[in-house]
């Protein structure tokens, strides 16, 4: 056995080690009476150092901070399992340890306890969580839906936004789960999810997915995930972070805009951008054969220098209509240029096209427009094989409508002029037996003149014609009753320029187109619209001037006061050689004088 001095050696020797040790350090017996502390322990309760242990008992006893001398040690000694716990002693936090104390008899003769102080770690978790939290607002702010799986494409988070879309559908948390079990898709749907959580892992690359899932109330949305995988410093993946977002209102837009870049803006066919990528898209065996189908709208230059762009383009529109009408819906119609169009039929032999062309034809006849007869020269060709070069096809195509067009251009222009003509007969703004009274007139003139009969020819369509450009001229203008303003009255006057350009488009009548010009030139030069002087004025509108003047004074026109032969002749004579070509004059005041 020990001796005395021994054991009072070894206990000294055991609180020395003990003082040395900075964690505060305490044992207890089976009591629950202190029997050994360290300089540590009494620093923390403010205890000095030789105060006797049985002191320092009371003092804990007394103590508002006795968290460890009070805590209930007996699941400790039953168990002879350690325990360790958080305590808060003056405002830090320590871990504390508790251990069974055994004797060299494996006994428990009481409890050891000791304390670690925590508190800088529990204020960097602080910090953390307070990051947390500010990162975990941000995320629930985002009005994306975001979410997060482990590695075996298991949810281990998601935020606010994500929970309560899942809420609403009736469906729980879904940590833990995969896609499959969430039951929120189907199984199929569900496992291409997974899929593609696997080869972001294995590739450790973003992916983009975007898809049409039925939303809430079971409107259809177009939804875009974006799926990222969350990398280590070793290069491994942790997890994958998803952000879904509804894209609908952007891919709608999206697809407007390419729309609107892929279609004409006047007619509503495909524009010339678009063909570049339809022609690709029907180039494979399944669309062969390919009918090309090349239009030219006929009469729109007339129609544009008569009546300007608007009915230039309201001709267009009705032609892009009628194209409309006589194709399928997987027809492909484009506008080629400003008054050409193609068209793409799939699976389109040369029965079928010359088919479309005469529905073309056909329609073009019944079309309302009221200004002259629709008409449109065509030209086909077919693409037979893959590696054959559509344009080609579209020169074939070209080169027939230009000998259609050649073939057709002087009846197609005269029916023209001719319609415009009869259009101003229909509208009131001259009368059929205006032109003829004219006419006789006018042939009369040229046969005291010694006209030839090509001459006379020529005069007739002058006189006949001599006004077709007030076709061009608002009805509100060319009806006023009473008095017109000097910007009315330039209107008017500038129905001369517009019946020159509209002969000028007919090789066949383009050499009357001067005399049109013309007929409103004065003998003195104070005509208009060039100013010329006596002879200078084409012989042919020096004679339409003098007849329709006569006609404009003894016929009503809606502005003018009636006068009979005699003062109508009285006025011509005042007007020779100033207004009026005197020869001529003279000449048409003998054939009306002799007139019943």
């Amino acid at each position: 056995m020990l001796l005395k001095t021994e054991k009072e050696d070894i206990q000294t020797s055991n609180n020395i080690i003990m003082d040395n040790i900075p964690f505060p350090i305490w044992i207890k017996n089976l009591d629950g009476k202190l029997i050994a502390t360290n300089k540590a322990f009494k620093h923390i309760y403010n205890f000095r150092n030789n105060e006797d242990i049985s002191v320092i008992n009371n003092k804990c006893l007394e103590c508002s901070n006795n968290d460890i001398c009070n805590e209930d040690f007996k699941s400790v000694i039953m168990t002879k399992e350690p325990k360790n716990f958080e305590v808060c002693i003056n405002g830090k936090f320590s871990q504390c340890y508790v251990t069974p104390y055994i004797n060299e008899y494996e006994e428990i003769i009481g409890v050891m306890g000791m304390l670690i102080d925590i508190t800088p770690l529990k204020e960097e978790q602080s910090k953390l969580e307070e990051r947390e939290n500010i990162l975990r607002t941000i995320i629930d702010t985002l009005p994306q839906y975001i979410f997060y799986k482990d590695r075996d494409s298991k949810y281990i988070g998601y935020n606010k936004k994500w929970k309560e879309h899942y809420d609403a559908l009736g469906i729980g948390s879904m940590i833990g789960k995969n896609d499959i079990e969430t039951q929120t898709v189907s199984e199929e749907v569900a496992r291409g999810f997974m899929e593609e959580d696997k080869a972001i892992i294995e590739s450790k690359k973003m992916k983009v997915v975007e898809r049409r899932i039925n939303g809430q109330g079971g409107r259809e949305i177009i939804e875009e995930t974006i799926k990222v995988p969350v990398i280590d410093e070793q290069g491994q993946v942790w997890w994958i972070v998803g952000i879904s977002s509804d894209v609908t209102e952007k891919t709608e837009l999206k697809e407007k805009l390419m729309k609107l870049s892929f279609t004409d803006s006047l007619t509503g066919v495909y524009n010339r951008a678009c063909f570049e990528e339809k022609k690709e898209e029907l180039n494979n065996i399944e669309h062969l054969p390919i009918g090309v189908i090349m239009g030219d709208v006929n009469g729109l230059k007339v129609i544009n220098d008569t009546f300007g762009h608007l009915e230039w383009d309201r001709l267009l529109k009705e032609m892009a209509k009628i194209l409309k009408s006589v194709t399928r819906e997987e027809d492909f119609i484009f506008r080629w240029g400003g008054d050409e169009f193609v068209i793409l039929i799939p699976n389109c032999d040369e029965q079928k096209c010359e088919e479309v062309i005469s529905k073309i034809i056909d329609e073009c006849e019944k079309g309302d427009f009221n200004l002259i007869d629709m008409s449109i020269s065509l030209g086909s060709s077919i693409k037979n094989c893959l590696g054959e070069d559509i344009y080609t096809n579209l020169q074939e195509a070209e080169e027939k409508l230009y000998r259609q067009k050649l073939l057709n251009s002087k009846s197609v222009r005269n029916s023209i002029i001719f319609s415009l003509n009869k259009s101003l007969q229909e509208k009131n703004l001259e009368t059929e037996q205006h032109t003829q009274r004219l006419t006789n007139y006018a042939i009369k003139i040229g046969k005291r003149l010694g006209f030839t009969t090509a001459q006379l020819d020529e005069l007739g369509l002058v006189t006949k014609l001599h006004d077709i450009g007030k076709i061009g001229i608002s009805e509100e203008i060319l009806l006023k009753k009473g008095k017109l303003t000097e910007d009315e009255f330039n209107i008017i006057k500038s129905h001369t320029e517009k019946g020159y350009r509209i002969l000028q488009t007919s090789s066949e009548l383009s050499h009357v187109a001067i005399g049109i010009l013309a007929h409103h030139e004065r003998y003195d030069g104070k005509g208009y619209p060039l100013g010329l002087r006596g002879e200078e004025i084409p012989i042919m509108a020096r004679i339409v001037n003098i007849v329709d003047s006569y006609d404009a004074m003894t016929n009503d026109r809606g502005y003018n006061i009636v006068k009979n032969k005699e003062d109508a002749i009285k006025e011509m004579m005042y007007c020779r050689g100033t207004q009026f070509d005197p020869k001529i004059t003279d000449i048409f005041i003998d054939i009306i004088s002799k007139e019943k």
